[in-house]
């Protein structure tokens, strides 16, 4: 009796577990879902003052610039798991630790390669002045964000 009770509250106990820590993994999918979002939302605004966009540009250039936004994230996702999977193999050949190390070295073709094929679409949209600023201003949100970042960490 006693056993079929341990049993029990051992079941018990780990069902619970399992469902916490199924919850934290879906607040922290939904967490950064909500953040990607921000950050999506700000570094709109960010190239529309930088960029000086009229609303008609803006309208326009936008569901292009996200749809070049998937794609270089999805190379980037593709290459960091090729990459985790290799490191953490530990019986991984040598021909997939150097087809994994080369897809990296690899990566920034792939990205210039896509950001080659929005180019005539950007330009069909931007003047010849806010396509030369389009890539400053980019740099510029990611150096705005390192340092937001480098302050929070600082007062923590």
């Amino acid at each position: 009796m006693k056993k079929l009770f341990f049993s029990f509250i051992m079941l018990l106990a780990a069902s619970i577990f399992s469902q916490a820590v199924a919850q934290r993994q879906e607040l922290s999918r939904q967490d950064r879902e909500k953040y990607l979002n921000e950050m999506n939302t700000m570094k709109h605004d960010f190239l529309v003052k930088e960029l000086k966009l009229s609303p008609e540009q803006e309208a326009a250039f936008f569901p292009i610039y996200d749809e070049m936004q998937e794609e270089l994230n999805r190379i980037g996702d593709e290459t960091r798991m090729l990459s985790v999977k290799t490191l953490s193999n530990d019986e991984a050949t040598e021909t997939e630790i150097d087809s994994a190390s080369r897809a990296l070295f690899e990566q920034k073709e792939k990205e210039g390669k896509i950001e080659l094929k929005y180019y005539p679409k950007f330009k069909e949209i931007l003047t010849p002045r806010q396509m030369l600023e389009l890539k400053t201003a980019e740099r510029k949100f990611t150096q705005q964000l390192v340092r937001q970042h480098g302050r929070i960490r600082a007062k923590q």
